[in-house]
């Protein structure tokens, strides 16, 4: 098992970032096996966009489109927004943001009239550069506790991609 892992309990670990796909592969065999599922099909769809050493900085949960759920994965290289697939087989599918498109990353904590949210409340606002004007894109239901180092690791890959 890699040493990049430390299981805390049956709901909690800490992973030691960077990690390669590989190991990420491996360290999901510690997760509970309904939860794995949705793992297998991300590194299933990430193994087709990412080169077998490429470091990954962040992998969380996340919905990248309003309905979907998924995972937002920084990579060396870009970032890469993991959607499920709805249906009978399952799978995922990627999309590839590229850092140097990325003008402006900003977040927030969506707030819980409720008390006891059913989801998480972590949201990320992406402005990307388009062809004719930059277009907004809000990433939800990302981990509180996973928000900070998304975004601190997300900045510092457009910073480095826009000099």
């Amino acid at each position: 098992m890699s040493s990049k892992f430390t299981k805390l309990n049956y709901r909690f670990g800490i992973i030691e970032y960077p990690v390669t796909l590989k190991e990420m592969e491996e360290i999901s065999l510690e997760f509970p096996k309904s939860e794995r599922k949705f793992y297998d099909f991300a590194i299933d769809a990430l193994k087709k966009v990412l080169k077998k050493d490429e470091k990954i900085y962040a992998f969380t949960t996340a919905n990248p489109k309003l309905t979907k759920t998924g995972f937002i994965v920084v990579a060396e290289h870009n970032l890469i927004l993991v959607t499920m697939k709805g249906g009978l087989f399952g799978g995922a599918e990627t999309e590839l943001i590229k850092y140097d498109t990325i003008k402006k990353v900003d977040f927030d904590i969506a707030p819980d009239p409720f008390g006891k949210a059913l989801m998480d409340l972590g949201i990320l606002y992406l402005e990307i550069k388009g062809v004719f004007s930059s277009k907004k894109r809000t990433i939800r239901n990302i981990p509180e506790r996973n928000l900070d180092h998304v975004v601190k690791v997300i900045r510092e890959k457009v910073k480095e991609n826009t000099k």
